[in-house]
This record gives structure tokens, sequence and C-alpha cells, in this order.
């Protein structure tokens, strides 16, 4: 927990703005969590940066030179561009929520702009690498509930593209036969087919889950019987990984790449993917063009008699 010295007034606006994104503007728990700990990391750096404790007329006085020294910081500790990206709009929401509420107007703090480098393309897998999504390879538990469990979970994140959030939230009342309704970003919900290998496989996880779990609570838990941790289930994946000498690239995430990119190439149009993924602009989707079009010189290039 990062700790910044405050009087009690700033102290208070900063609760009451972590709120107000919570139950007023619904964003997710890992949005809010991130961006009030953004908040912390900058105002725990004003008090070096200016000396003393924060109050509400420091906030109003803030300049564009102050983020900046900020960012010069971060750059300092190497932080990738990316992340000076989410800090910014962590700050710029923390101000436009002190603006709207606390009457402290400070357009300065916020008016820095950070030029992106190109996209990133998603680290799709290969069919070889996705034998991840194995029943054997999840033996690295020795009881066999939690391996099954594992193996269920990979096996919905790879079938369905879904984030690992979504994933670790599914009850058994969102299994609608053929249909899993998936509550994603924005407490969004969207319905997706599911495989029969996918729900064989909760099936008979949930037949060894030692725990009862009801129709509403989260299907897949931890040894104590409570919601699955992300973390824990990230070691459980590097331990698989490692175990099959499987590249640092197999992730949970990486196969919601990859369910995007497997059905790319096989055809499935782009809308269908954005619906599938939960995106909420179909640019968001079409990153994966990219990544089919790599995969396709690739093969030009290996295979092309004048090449």
């Amino acid at each position: 927990m990062i700790v910044f010295d405050a009087n009690e007034e700033v102290k208070n606006l900063y609760e009451n703005w972590h709120k107000w994104m919570s139950q007023e503007k619904n964003y997710s728990a890992h949005t809010c969590s991130s961006y009030k700990k953004d908040v912390a990391m900058f105002l725990t750096f004003l008090n070096q940066h200016l000396g003393g404790t924060i109050l509400k007329q420091t906030l109003s006085e803030l300049s564009l030179q102050d983020v900046r020294s900020w960012l010069a910081t971060l750059r300092n500790q190497e932080y990738e561009i990316t992340s000076y990206a989410r800090y910014l709009a962590a700050l710029r929401n923390f101000f436009h929520y002190l603006k709207k509420f606390e009457n402290i107007d400070n357009n300065k703090a916020t008016a820095i702009k950070i030029k992106r480098r190109g996209r990133s393309l998603p680290k799709n897998l290969s069919i070889l690498d996705t034998s991840l999504v194995r029943e054997e390879s999840f033996q690295v538990s020795k009881e066999l509930w939690i391996q099954l469990r594992d193996f269920a979970l990979i096996t919905l994140i790879y079938s369905c593209g879904l984030r690992i959030s979504e994933a670790l939230s599914v009850t058994k009342n969102d299994l609608h036969g053929d249909y899993l309704t998936v509550t994603g970003k924005g407490r969004k919900t969207r319905s997706i087919p599911i495989l029969d290998t996918a729900k064989e496989s909760i099936e008979k996880y949930l037949e060894h889950c030692p725990f009862n779990i009801s129709v509403d609570q989260p299907m897949f838990i931890g040894t104590r019987g409570k919601k699955l941790n992300v973390s824990v289930f990230q070691l459980q994946i590097r331990r698989i990984r490692n175990n099959l000498g499987l590249p640092d690239s197999v992730t949970p995430h990486a196969l919601r790449h990859s369910f995007a990119t497997h059905l790319l190439s096989n055809g499935a149009d782009l809308r269908s993917i954005q619906e599938l993924l939960g995106h909420k602009n179909l640019s968001t989707t079409q990153i994966y063009t990219s990544v089919d079009t790599k995969k396709i010189l690739e093969a030009y290039n290996k295979t092309h008699p004048r090449h």
C-alpha cells in the first residue's frame, strides 16, 4: 500500500474519488484499484518534489512542469511508455473528479500529451504452444481437484476468448446450454458459445471439488473455498509452463489473443470476433489483422518460388 503525506481534507477527497469511480462510474475493481494506486504514487512523488504535506491548495496550484518532473522520474526508473499513458489517464480522471465535485479546476496538471509508439502486437500462440490445454499438463498440483480446476479454467479462457477476470467471475448461473453469459469491462454482459470440451472440463472439476459452490458464487475457487485469486492462478500457469518447457509467452492472456487470431485465420470476420471478445471499439479488434498479415507474410517468404 502506497502512503502519501496529505491533510485530512485531501485524504477524504482522494477516498471520495475512489468511491465515485466504483459506485457512480461503475469502473471495474481492477481499474479502480490501479487508478487509486497510480494517483497515490503521484502524490507520494509530490511530497518529495514540493517538500511537505499536500493540501487542497497544492492540487489547485500544480503546474505542467510538476507532472513532467514526475514522468522524468518514472523514465529514470525505466517505466514503459504504455505505463506513462495509464498513469496520466488516472491523473486526468482524478482531476476531472476534483473539478466536478471538489471545486479544484486545474487543467494545467493534465494538459501533457504522450506520443505513443506503434501499438505492440498481441503474443498469440501457435497451435503447438496451445498444447498447454491438455489435462495431463496440469499435474503439478498434488490434489486432483486443483488440477481439474486449472485445466477447466484455462480451457474456458482459450475456447471462449475470456479475460482472466471474466473467467474467474463465471458462476453456474452463467452457463446456459451451449452459451455462456460473461460480464466484461464496464459491467457489460455478452453471450459466447461454449464448446463441449470446456463444458465437460467444468463438469469434471465440479464433481471433484470438495466445496459446495452455490449457483451464484464464482465457480473457480481456492483452497479455502473463496474466489480464486488471479495471482494464484498465474503462479500455477508458470509452474505448468516450466514443467512443459514452454516459453514465457504462454500465458492465460496470450490464449485469449490466440482465440482471436486462430478464429481470424480460419475465416471468422472481425465484427464477430469483436462481439466475442467484448471489445467496445472495432479498432481494438483490428490489431488482429496485423497479426494475421504477419503470419501470411512469413508463409509467403518461406514458400514463394521466386523469393
